[in-house]
């Protein structure tokens, strides 16, 4: 299971959100929630904190599952107990790989993607780095961590090779109406955050060419 991948970006300045519901969290405040229910392993908190869709062609496509079970994760969301190891391999890598404990990190300030209107990032920091968070905002649910952009950049490649694979099968509309609804805008939203990644850039149009996004 992949472990978070740090975006070491600058943040760009745009204009605010609009129509963020007032009565849900502010993206840094869902941030610290998604920290603590990631240390935790809290699956119900992972839920409601995070983007379903774009979750779970993440998972499927790391974990190489059929495509049947790629329109099955699609529909029903990553849960029960593939939610629940999902989630703690995410937690441990991330401390593996970068020997930081999630419960030490800051979150800090928010800023709009100015590419995108209803995307913000939210920086996190240790003493050592710092990494952004990207979330998006779909009323009425309000802010959620949007793992696509988040993580998406360092998985572009894998997600392409993975839709082509599935686009001569029985669930390949499914799969590629997921591609266009949640891959392809998360990827848009993380291409200004990765200045000079001419892959992922590469990566992203051919995805939005293959599913007519």
């Amino acid at each position: 299971m992949l472990g978070f991948i740090l975006l070491l970006a600058s943040c760009n300045e745009g204009e605010p959100p609009e129509e963020i519901p007032l009565d849900q969290p502010a993206p840094a405040e869902v941030v610290e929630l998604w920290l603590l229910a990631v240390n935790d392993v809290d699956v119900s908190a992972l839920d409601a904190t995070v983007e379903p869709v774009g979750l779970a062609v993440l998972a499927g496509a790391e974990n190489q599952v059929r495509s049947d079970e790629m329109a099955g994760l699609i529909e029903t969301g990553v849960t029960g107990g593939l939610a629940q190891g999902y989630w703690q391999s995410f937690r441990d890598d991330f401390e593996a790989i970068r020997d930081i404990d999630i419960g030490s990190i800051v979150v800090g300030d928010e800023r709009p993607v100015a590419s995108n209107p209803d995307y913000v990032t939210v920086t996190i920091s240790t003493p050592e780095q710092s990494s952004l968070v990207v979330l998006q905002t779909n009323s009425p649910v309000g802010w959620q961590i949007d793992m696509v952009a988040t993580i998406g950049p360092g998985l572009a490649s894998q997600l392409r090779t993975y839709l082509e694979s599935a686009l001569d099968g029985e669930f390949a509309e499914a799969i590629a109406d997921a591609y266009r609804n949640a891959v392809v805008p998360g990827l848009d939203a993380a291409i200004p955050l990765n200045p000079g990644n001419a892959l992922l850039v590469f990566e992203t149009e051919f995805i939005r060419q293959l599913v007519g996004g």
